[in-house]
């Protein structure tokens, strides 16, 4: 495959390391040493060579292949955590995200190999009627054993977008959410006593877990951010220090 590309990857990388070593910037870059690349395409191969070093940035000489373990793998990191197709194209240094997007379509239709996804109509089966204990007993299981969303819903046998909507409302509004709002419920009127009981302690318990957990999220998320600003105030710091000494070093 042969690059169109302005710079050899050496030309590239001096650039970038004067843009993240030596702390100068994309205008300077332009204006006095001649770089010509636009901002947006310079920030790209910027992200790249951060998560990579160089061979993020180096130019493909052939057409890439990938293991069906390492394309599954990109495609459950897609539908278990919903990260957008260009950060995982990224992430795994993958050249082009239109890469990704046609392993997803792929996987998600069945087109793919049976022996490396199992069970992929998993991804194209209709809903399935549950009752809201199973829903919950479904959600807690996946919550609880860390299975992805395609795992859980081979285990019992529904669809991954079942699985997929029904932990989304248990964790936006707790066991309530997961209330079968068609009618199809068995009447409260014809429930027995114990089974009145059974269904209120069931839904309590939910209800308890699901407080708990959202409490450890929440404060999880908060060290997260903490966390984010301290590394944002570091960057900002060093990069006022580069930049302080770039101009020392010109005077």
């Amino acid at each position: 495959m042969r690059s169109n590309r302005k710079y050899s990857d050496s030309e590239l990388e001096k650039y970038i390391r004067l843009y993240l070593e030596d702390g100068i910037s994309y205008r300077t870059l332009r204006e006095e040493y001649g770089l010509l690349l636009s901002k947006q395409t310079f920030s790209n191969y910027v992200t790249k060579y951060r998560s990579h070093g160089y061979s993020g940035i180096q130019t493909k000489t052939s057409n890439n292949h990938y293991s069906h373990d390492f394309k599954l793998a990109v495609v459950e990191e897609y539908l278990d955590h919903q990260e957008p197709i260009r950060q995982l194209a990224l992430k795994y240094n993958i050249p082009s995200h239109s890469t990704v997007k046609n392993w997803i379509i792929k996987y998600t239709k069945g087109e793919e190999n049976k022996d490396v996804v199992p069970k992929p109509e998993v991804y194209t089966m209709k809903s399935q009627k549950k009752t809201q204990e199973e829903k919950i007993e479904i959600v807690k299981d996946y919550l609880e054993t860390g299975m992805s969303y395609r795992e859980t819903a081979e285990k019992y046998d529904v669809s991954y977008n079942n699985v997929y909507s029904w932990v989304q409302k248990y964790q936006k509004h707790g066991p309530d959410g997961l209330i079968d709002g068609r009618g199809r419920r068995k009447p409260e009127s014809i429930q027995t006593e114990e089974e009145k009981l059974k269904t209120e302690n069931a839904a309590l318990k939910a209800r308890n877990e699901y407080l708990e957990t959202e409490n450890a999220v929440l404060k999880k998320l908060q060290e997260v951010e903490r966390e984010l600003m301290l590394q944002e105030q570091n960057t900002k710091r060093n990069s006022r220090r580069l930049r302080n000494l770039s101009k020392k070093d010109i005077k």
